[in-house]
């Protein structure tokens, strides 16, 4: 019997680590990611910057199609014929007689003039291509800025966590002193009260800290193309790049005239150039057209006595043509007239879209400079009141400790402390998001993401 149960408990064990090992691999996987690491994955997987690569493959494909507007085409065709078939007379399976032909031929043709429509629409291809080319690097702008805003809010959000996580444990603390104080008659049960509210709204706001956090870590995955289910955490060792002081002002000259040199703004320019090609495809049609073609032709027929395949094929059937023809158009029901008119008035959207954008582009630069300079002085003003808070806190405490201070002025200085250690923050988030907010409005935000994080992005370079 026991060498019956060794082998059971073998197989048994075996299966138990088997499915151990299944439990294992299908948990979701867990990743470390440092800010390059988060640049480089959104530059590498993002669906929308995808999107905008393939766009430019179109417009590539257009231009190669455009270019071969100039060429002449080539068309070849042969086909062949069995036929049996009867004289009228007798039935055809009585003097049914059987012939085959076959044919062949080759033909070219060329438009050597079109007016200005060829030349207008290649024109208007290599604009369309380099609007999309550089479309495709301000969503790459765009990226950069909504990656890093994401990944330091969910910094922002974890160290909410751990703020609201340390007032939470001071707060039980208090709650247990001062109920060891009402249990000796010290204090009234009106304070204990008190705190057991105050811890209630601590525990209220962790799990707020808690969701926000979870939240942006949701959005994060999201842009980086990570499933749902990685568990990914944040790694800021190596932040000085995020430090006030290591956060340089802009030079307001310099990136005003950056603003004009901006991707989308080029992109727009580029898309001015286009619709005015298509204005110049639109005249085409008035214009004449001129095109010359050229074919080779030949046959052969069992019927035909003069020779067999090869010499009627080859020598005999051959026949060359070419020719040139013109064509002017006379009436077209207004086509050409219409056509004309959308294209200007294309030409007019676009030059008003040029005047929108570059409106935008300064007013959105002014913005993220007056939040920047004004984040400065909040963040001052958030550091400076949070000292004050906490020595003011520490006196109150002591005062009410020996019965000079009540309760409710304790818990109202930790509601400044709390709220003023937040701000801080928040502060330094903002202060960071503004300045590439900025490098963002004026073009510069891959050179001011390498100057201040100091490291190698091979995808920035």
């Amino acid at each position: 019997m026991q060498r019956l149960y060794l082998p059971l408990i073998f197989a048994f064990a075996i299966g138990i680590s088997a499915a151990a090992q299944d439990t294992k691999s299908a948990e979701p996987a867990s990743r470390d990611l440092t800010l390059p690491d988060v640049i480089s994955l959104a530059l590498n997987r993002n669906l929308s910057l995808q999107r905008s690569g393939i766009q430019v493959q179109q417009r590539e494909n257009d231009v190669v199609s455009q270019k071969a507007n100039f060429s002449p085409d080539l068309r070849g065709s042969a086909g062949g014929t069995l036929r049996y078939s009867g004289d009228g007379r007798d039935p055809v399976w009585d003097t049914g007689d059987l012939s085959d032909s076959a044919n062949g031929s080759l033909s070219s043709s060329m438009t050597l003039y079109k007016g200005n429509e060829l030349r207008a629409s290649l024109e208007q291809a290599k604009a369309s291509l380099e609007a999309s080319r550089l479309d495709y690097d301000r969503s790459k702008q765009q990226l950069l800025f909504q990656s890093v805003g994401r990944y330091l809010e969910a910094d922002l959000r974890l160290k909410e966590i751990e703020i609201q996580k340390e007032e939470l444990a001071t707060r039980v603390e208090n709650l247990e002193r001062i109920q060891v104080d009402y249990e000796n008659q010290i204090r009234i049960f009106a304070d204990v009260q008190r705190q057991r509210a105050l811890v209630a709204d601590s525990e209220r706001r962790l799990a707020e800290a808690n969701r926000a956090y979870e939240n942006s870590l949701f959005l994060l995955k999201d842009l980086l193309l990570v499933p749902p289910v990685t568990k990914i955490t944040l790694n800021l060792e190596q932040s000085d790049w995020l430090e006030p002081e290591n956060i340089n002002d802009p030079e307001v000259d310099k990136s005003l005239a950056r603003i004009r040199d901006r991707p989308d703004l080029l992109a727009q320019q580029f898309r001015m150039d286009a619709a005015k090609q298509g204005v110049r495809v639109a005249n085409s049609g008035r214009k004449l057209t001129v095109s010359a073609s050229a074919s080779l032709r030949s046959s052969y027929s069992s019927n035909n006595q003069f020779g067999n395949f090869g010499e009627q094929f080859f020598e005999n059937q051959p026949d060359v043509s070419g020719g040139l023809s013109f064509s002017l158009p006379i009436f077209d029901r207004r086509r050409t007239e219409t056509s004309i008119v959308r294209a200007k008035l294309q030409q007019d959207q676009e030059e008003l879209d040029m005047a929108d954008l570059e409106q935008a582009a300064e007013t959105d630069f002014r913005l993220a400079l007056l939040n920047f300079n004004s984040t400065k002085l909040q963040l001052k003003a958030s550091q400076e009141q949070l000292s004050s808070a906490e020595i003011a806190l520490e006196a109150e405490e002591a005062r009410y400790q020996v019965g000079a201070a009540t309760l409710l002025d304790v818990n109202s200085l930790r509601d400044v402390r709390l709220d003023a250690a937040v701000s801080v923050e928040e502060s330094r988030f903002d202060l960071f998001v503004n300045r590439l907010d900025i490098a963002f409005q004026d073009g510069t935000i891959e050179i001011f993401l390498l100057d201040q994080l100091n490291t190698n992005i091979p995808e920035l370079e």
